[in-house]
Order: structure tokens, then sequence, then C-alpha cells
């Protein structure tokens, strides 16, 4: 990883691999019968050889020395003239360009593979375990022509690929590689049902404000450059599907949450991430009971900070009682919040730290989905462990986009989050975000006005739980009505 990078979000990308099961004759060299090949080098040494003495250096009875004899000759691998015997011109040139002093010849071989290329590139994958994807990570499907064209692609990419494919085959049954000239034909080929290699993909900023994107070592390093290559502009494409957005609202949230202390980082309507992380890595100071926080929620210094605040009260101690709550988690408007393992590690540890205690408390995310878009935005949240997931309809009204830039956690009288998405300079689709963790009461009542705003009923969509049916259940009117535990939040 790049020292000079400073990260602030971990998106997890579905890399499109197929598994093909390939049978092909291959040009192989090998060892001729030890006879054969005893005569041979021994013409190799000698240069001539009667019939005679070649009969009686091996022992054979006359049968059999023509037998050998008749049979090498019509494989035109000797000569015979008169009663001498020589090599061919063909089997002395073998000799020549044999590294072993051994006459190799070749021979067509079946063998059948089993190989993964990604959907990409069309690179030959090695030692990678391919399972179903889950609707959380950001799948990078490949074209239609790509799919409908995969067999052909694979025939292609095989014989490219072959050398590579019988090294690492030959390594992995700790066998030597098989001398051979390459494909000679494929015979068939079964397409396997295609399936995704996760790869968690970090974005930050480098020392001139640029960005970054921080592939893992093993896959930048490991794959073949072309694929890596195809990889980063298909991330960037998904990338600039992602709608900009205007940072104008960054004031509005410094406003709202009076975080005056926090002026002297924004220039313009950027933030100058570099000065603020590295206050903040010296102990940047704030109001009582203030924390600022950067970068995703999902990270691990941040994820158990909150778990920590979460921990605490819970458990009390002197002359503090515990506070017992679930916690309310609002995401911002945006596609590639949420999406990977930093948000199901997320998950976890807030649920093992809302069910310490003994209670029945859970972690409640509220997001957003445009009416009869519900399913498609729930099964974003398949296999992240999350129970209780809220979806309400986003303002139509542009006035109201900075309260969709927000991301809000509301743990009730005890703690709330206050963060802001905002867009990095020059780069649409990419945002970061930064903003506080606090105690206040001021800030617990704001969230809790937000929050009951953004669940009002008019655009409150109910329940959907990841692991239920496909309709939302026991609705309410509200997020008021389903989550009764915020009408606590005024205790701060």
């Amino acid at each position: 990883m790049n020292p000079d990078c400073i990260e602030f979000n971990r998106v997890t990308f579905a890399l499109p691999t197929q598994a093909f099961k390939i049978t092909a004759y291959i040009s192989a060299e090998e060892r001729l019968p030890a006879v054969t090949e005893f005569v041979l080098r021994l013409l190799h040494t000698c240069g001539r050889v009667s019939l005679i003495g070649l009969r009686d250096y091996f022992g054979f009875s006359d049968a059999e020395a023509l037998s050998v004899i008749e049979s090498m000759e019509r494989m035109g691998q000797i000569k015979l003239d008169e009663d001498y015997l020589a090599l061919s011109d063909e089997f002395a040139a073998r000799f020549e360009a044999s590294p072993d002093e051994c006459p190799w010849v070749a021979k067509l071989k079946k063998r059948t593979d089993t190989v993964s290329f990604d959907l990409l590139a069309f690179t030959n994958l090695r030692r990678t375990q391919s399972i179903f994807p889950t609707d959380n990570w950001i799948k990078l499907n490949p074209s239609a022509d790509v799919v409908g064209g995969s067999v052909d692609r694979a025939k292609r990419a095989y014989r490219e690929n072959f050398t590579e494919i019988e090294r690492e085959h030959a390594r992995n049954r700790g066998q030597e590689r098989e001398r051979s000239y390459g494909v000679h034909s494929i015979e068939n080929v079964h397409a396997n049902r295609p399936s995704f290699i996760p790869i968690t993909v970090g974005f930050g900023v480098d020392r001139k404000g640029r960005l970054v994107t921080v592939l893992p070592e093993e896959f930048e390093s490991g794959a073949n450059f072309s694929l890596v290559t195809e990889f980063r502009d298909r991330i960037n494409e998904e990338l600039e599907r992602s709608p900009a957005t205007d940072n104008a609202f960054v004031e509005t949230f410094l406003d709202k949450f009076q975080l005056d202390f926090l002026r002297k980082y924004v220039i313009g309507n950027n933030l100058d991430i570099r000065a603020f992380a590295q206050d903040m890595a010296h102990g940047l100071s704030s109001s009582s009971g203030v924390y600022p926080l950067f970068g995703s929620l999902g990270s691990k210094t941040n994820r158990e900070f909150i778990a920590l605040q979460i921990n605490e009260a819970r458990k009390g101690g002197k002359r503090v009682p515990k506070h017992l709550s679930s916690l309310m988690w609002q995401a911002p408007n945006y596609e590639f919040w949420g999406r990977g393992e930093e948000f199901k590690a997320a998950v976890e540890i807030f649920t093992k730290a809302l069910k310490s205690g003994g209670s029945g408390d859970d972690l409640h995310v509220m997001d957003y989905a445009q009416e009869r878009q519900e399913v498609s935005v729930r099964s974003k949240y398949a296999n992240t462990g999350l129970v209780e997931l809220h979806l309400a309809q986003p303002d139509i009204l542009s006035a109201a986009t900075w309260t969709e830039s927000l991301e809000l956690m509301l743990y009730p009288g005890q703690f709330t989050v206050a963060m802001i998405h905002a867009q990095l300079e020059n780069c649409p689709g990419v945002r970061y975000s930064f903003g506080v963790l606090s105690t206040k009461g001021a800030h617990l009542r704001l969230v809790h006005q937000l929050l009951l705003e953004r669940g009002r009923e008019q655009r409150y969509g109910g329940r959907w739980p990841p692991k239920k049916p496909a309709a939302p259940i026991k609705q309410a009117k509200s997020l008021a009505d389903a989550c009764t535990f915020l009408a606590f939040s005024d205790w701060g």
C-alpha cells in the first residue's frame, strides 16, 4: 500500500469468472522405448555400426535384430547403408537439439483440464476460489457479447496460456512440467456456470489530493497486467455512472451542527483531506463531547470506536446507570456506501455490542428506495448479517439534497454520529465522508429530528428485513411507529 495514501472508503467489487472443462490433444515430447533409445544413443556415439556388431552387442538373435532394424528404419529413425547402420538425418538433428543427450520425439496426448478465466480480459486465473456473489458486492458484469462467445474465447485463451496452465497444474501435482509444443487440437469445451471473485478496493488521496485506487497486493502483483488494467477501467466506469453532487451542502452541514472547528479545513466546498487527517492523528481539539471522524464508519478504527461507545453505555459505571437501546444507522443516498467486507464487519461488531446486557436490542439501518425498487435495494444487504432494514423514499425537491448526503447514527440518549458525504474534487462518483461523534444533547435532538423527518409517514416504505420474504412485514406507518426505541432520544 502507498504510505502517502489517505484512504477514505473501501468497496468490494465482484470480478466475473467462468470455469471451463477443456479436452484437447497436446503435442508432447516423450522418451522412446528403452531398447530403441539405447540403439539410437549407440549410433550417436559410434557413428556407424555393422549389423553383426549390433546383433552381438545386444545379444539378439538374427530374427530379433532384423525386427528391431526394420521397425526403426520404417519409423525414419535410422538408415541402412549396405551392412552398416547410422542415424537418420532427422534423428541426428534431434540429438543436436536435445539438452540432455536424449532423442525426444513428438506425440499427441489427450488431456483434460478445468481452467478458470476472468470474463473481463479472459486471462488464466491461478489458484483462485470463485464463489456465487452476494448483491452486497458491486458486480462487474461482462458484456453480452463476451458471455455469448465465452466458449470460443476460452479455446483461444487456452491455446495462448497453455504453457502457464500446464506449469501451474504440474506444480499443484508436485511434478515436472511436460515437454510439449502446445495445443494440437481442442476436442470439447464444457462451460460451467459463471461465478465471481470478491476483490476489495480502497479509495484514497495522495499528497496532491488526487484519487488513488488501492488494489489488494496479491491481485495487483499476481494477476495478468491486461486484467488489472481492465479491472481498473471497469471500476472507473462504475464510478462515472454515479450521479455527481454539489458540495455546497458542506456549509449547510457545518452550520446545522455548529461545527466551527472544522471550517479551517474546508476550502471552497472541499475538505483539505490531508490536513484534516494529519491533525486528527495528532489529536484534533474540539469542544467537549465532540469527536471528529473521517472516512467510512465501517473502517476498523471507526467501527471499533463506535462499538466502544455502545459497550460503555450498556455496562454503565459508578453512579452511571446502564443504558440499553437499539442503534439506528441512516445510510446516505450513495451507491457505493456499505458495499463489502467493511460494512459486514461493522454490522457484526455493532450487533455483538448491542447484544451485551441480555436485551433484545438490535442494529437498525435505514436506506433509500424508490417505489417498487424496494426488493432491489434490500438485496444489497444480503449476507451482511443485518436483520433490521427500513426503507424510505428519497426527496424529490433538490433543496433537500443535503439531507441525502448525510450519514447518521443514533444511540438514543447517549451519542450520535453525523457524517457528510462530499464529492472528491474532479472525481464524479467518488465521495469521502467526515463529521463527528457527539454526546451533546443538541446534536442528539437534531439527529433524532432528521431521522423522523426522513421516515415520516409520506416517505416511509416499511421494514424490509434482508432474510425475510419479498414483501415488507408488519407494515408501520412511519419510522417512529416501527422503532419505538427512538422515543427516548430526548433523554440526552
